[in-house]
């Protein structure tokens, strides 16, 4: 990173409203009921409600579900330290089950271990939530590319 890209301005850097209307636009994320419940620079907590559909052992969160929030919550706390008209998305990711994941939903709460120009890395702990209690059921590890956002007229040019 250099002085003046705007990787290291925090003003610069997308507020919680911004990133939760940033994940909201992702179709899965809409269809597994994920929202953002919590952002601030270089932390994004997410919730993701259990959904007998997506089940699996029935009555469970299934380990993809489980690395899904978990993924979630690493690259969004990535998304939150690059510039406004940056993104982020996914390169790799790898999931670590620590127990059985049933209960009301999961909690992933992520942040990032390194920032950087092209790629950073992220982290999440995933928790099965019953009630008030939250047991952990997993941990993420998580590679995002960034990449400056082109419009479609500079894409073309």
């Amino acid at each position: 990173m250099t002085e003046g890209d705007g990787m290291n301005d925090v003003q610069d850097h997308l507020d919680q409203a911004e990133i939760e209307s940033f994940v909201a636009a992702l179709a899965f994320v809409r269809e597994y009921g994920i929202r953002v419940i919590a952002a601030a620079p270089g932390r994004v907590a997410i919730e993701l409600p259990f959904d007998e559909r997506f089940s699996g052992p029935p009555g469970q969160f299934p380990a993809s579900l489980v690395g899904t929030a978990g993924d979630v919550a690493a690259v969004s706390s990535c998304l939150s330290l690059v510039p406004r008209g940056w993104a982020v998305a996914t390169l790799d990711f790898t999931i670590k089950m620590t127990g059985i994941a049933k209960g009301e939903k999961l909690r992933a709460k992520g942040r990032v271990l390194q920032a950087g120009r092209t790629n950073s890395v992220g982290a999440a702990d995933v928790y099965v939530v019953s009630g008030e209690r939250e047991t952990l059921c997993g941990t993420v590890l998580a590679t995002t590319r960034n990449f400056q956002i082109r419009s479609p007229q500079t894409a073309a040019a």
